[in-house]
């Protein structure tokens, strides 16, 4: 568990919440970044701010929100996913991604497990899935959940452990394999200004090996994860560097960072800037470029609503500033914040 989080308890789950000491920090950081993207839309023109973008047209889902209450879904059926596909196809949205199948830190698993079944339990994966057949949508599933990604002091026996089980996560999702397209790769991760050469080391070990035994085990499946963007200025060189020695002569289909707006990693002014190095990175790899647009603004840090919808004028901006780049945009998440 990273020395940055604790665990909260809201609604019956659990969710991740900031250690009470980086908090003042890490809101100074967000008070600041939320003010450069408010000046950035306030210098824009109406006519500017109505210029078509790329549409969403994907939606992460979850059993529940790790890091704020959200719209859980942990007592739904088919007919509550069904109408939740009903709001999303109105939304144009024709893809859904779930986050996570299994919670390592938060001791939770969705679907019947023998693996895990020390965790609490919820029945969430399969009536989402049969609904998600109904609907048409196509699916990407995520599978074992952890924050590998985020750990700066990852070891060799911690490598090994995570290959096992996002693998046997997967072995048991696979009941289901008729009933979804794709695999989503749960653990997040970023460049964070300073390459880790052992690191980099490691989470590669991880991606080549994990990845590969996806397309052992289900070769019809497309892979898919979601790192985060950190706009880091005069690091654009190791961004590209680390990034390509990551996904080296792993088979990853695509990828779809987090613009990192509601999270302040990046800011819309930079917007352009940090999606050409995006594109490079994935030019250069053969990996099909999405973004992950964030729909939300943080408030606050810990409790069960630190984030709204932002405005409808920073979402439809961030969709304008990815297009040039992408092929398709998905959200975090449009069955809780607003998708204009």
């Amino acid at each position: 568990m990273s020395n940055n989080i604790v665990i909260g308890n809201y609604a019956g789950f659990n969710i991740f919440e900031p250690a009470p000491e980086i908090i003042p920090e890490s809101l100074k950081i967000v008070t600041e970044k939320n003010a450069v993207n408010q000046n950035f839309l306030s210098e824009m023109s109406p006519d500017e701010k109505m210029k078509p973008g790329k549409s969403i047209t994907g939606s992460f889902i979850y059993a529940h929100a790790p890091d704020y209450v959200g719209n859980y879904t942990l007592n739904w059926g088919v007919p509550e996913w069904k109408k939740a596909f009903e709001k999303l196809r109105k939304k144009q949205v024709d893809t859904v991604i779930l986050q996570a199948s299994v919670w390592n830190e938060l001791n939770e698993v969705y679907y019947s497990s023998k693996t895990f079944s020390s965790f609490n339990g919820w029945n969430v994966v399969e009536p989402m899935l049969h609904a998600a057949k109904e609907a048409g949508m196509t699916v990407f599933l995520g599978g074992y959940g952890s924050i590998s990604g985020w750990n700066m002091n990852l070891n060799d026996k911690d490598v090994l452990l995570e290959i096992e089980r996002q693998t046997t996560c997967l072995s048991e999702l696979l009941r289901y394999r008729e009933l979804f397209d794709g695999v989503y790769y749960s653990p997040e991760t970023a460049f964070r200004g300073v390459r880790d050469l052992q690191r980099e080391q490691r989470l590669h070990w991880i991606y080549q090996t994990y990845f590969s035994k996806i397309k052992e085990m289900a070769p019809e499946k497309k892979i898919l994860m979601s790192p985060a963007s950190k706009w880091i200025p005069g690091k654009e060189e190791d961004f590209i560097a680390s990034w390509l020695a990551l996904f080296d002569d792993v088979p990853l289909d695509i990828l779809a960072p987090q613009d990192s707006i509601g999270c302040s990693g990046c800011t819309l002014d930079v917007m352009p800037q940090m999606w050409k190095l995006w594109r490079t990175v994935t030019d250069r790899a053969g990996i099909t470029l999405w973004a992950n647009i964030e729909l939300f603004e943080r408030m606050e840090f810990g409790g069960p609503e630190p984030f709204k919808t932002a405005s409808a004028d920073r979402i439809r901006q961030q969709c304008r500033a990815v297009a040039p780049f992408v092929e398709k945009c998905i959200c975090w998440e449009a069955l809780y914040f607003d998708l204009p």
